[in-house]
């Protein structure tokens, strides 16, 4: 069944409805809640800006986000003694991967799009802490927790598009070839001749939350589970330091070196 799934390029596949409605004020209809030919159409757009050689050239905006971090990390074991100190990691690699992805996608510094990610994770503990994803459909919406729901989803949409009109304005101004994600969805909105102008700022708003929110999130845990992992087994710390002291870990094709990385034994 699994091959099958992976295998079929139908596009009757997709989301079960009562998982996308759920995830409307998070994620709009953009390319993670769609289904059929506007997921189609979305990934199209979207995908290639992820293929290999884009995420590679993320590397240096990778390590300048990255070094500051280990810099303070540091600084919190030096205050406890130099040997062991206890670190919450959680916030501080969401905070990076926010940064990173907003860099690299679109332009702007994790300051400038913090309340865009602060508004999205209430609405995200909104959603799983009331049991907003499973609750009947006739008492969807009952609750208070609506409203302050929808004045998110609001609240939101307004920031990412005041980001976006300050993209515009700026690549007026500067003339700017810049061909990152949030351009390449501005170019998909405005070639698309089946959008009209509010579709095709739905369509914007809707997949740069998506990017926004799953980008970095996604990103976040995968790197706490590997740390946790690391953690663990502090053999392998030891095995990976020493191959990554020989490399220049800012570039992409270096790390496939790193047998420790690569080896399934």
């Amino acid at each position: 069944m699994v091959k099958e799934i992976s295998q079929n390029m139908s596009l009757e596949m997709g989301k079960p409805s009562y998982v996308t409605k759920a995830l409307a004020p998070m994620l709009g209809q953009g390319i993670l809640r769609s289904n059929g030919e506007l997921w189609s159409q979305q990934r199209r757009i979207v995908a290639p800006e992820f293929f290999m050689e884009k995420v590679k050239g993320m590397m240096g905006l990778i390590r300048d986000a990255i070094e500051p971090l280990l810099k303070r990390w540091e600084a919190c074991i030096e205050a406890e003694g130099g040997i062991v100190a206890e670190v919450r990691i959680d916030e501080d690699l969401r905070a990076i991967s926010a940064d990173v992805i907003s860099r690299a996608c679109f332009g702007s510094s994790y300051s400038k799009g913090k309340d865009i990610f602060l508004r999205l994770r209430t609405l995200q503990k909104l959603i799983s802490d009331h049991g907003f994803l499973f609750k009947l459909p006739n008492f969807r919406y009952l609750s208070g927790n609506d409203k302050e729901i929808r004045a998110l989803e609001k609240e939101v949409d307004r920031l990412i598009w005041e980001a976006v009109e300050e993209r515009v304005a700026e690549s007026c101004e500067t003339c700017s070839t810049e061909k990152d994600l949030l351009q390449t969805i501005l170019d998909g909105a405005t070639n698309n001749q089946g959008l009209g102008r509010n579709l095709s700022k739905r369509f914007i708003i809707d997949n740069c939350k998506n990017i926004y929110f799953a980008g970095h999130e996604s990103t976040a845990v995968a790197a706490s589970w590997c740390l946790m992992l690391l953690a663990l087994h502090p053999e392998w710390q030891d095995r990976i330091r020493s191959e990554a002291s020989h490399l220049q870990l800012d570039d992409a094709d270096a790390l496939l070196q790193l047998k420790s990385v690569s080896s399934s034994n």
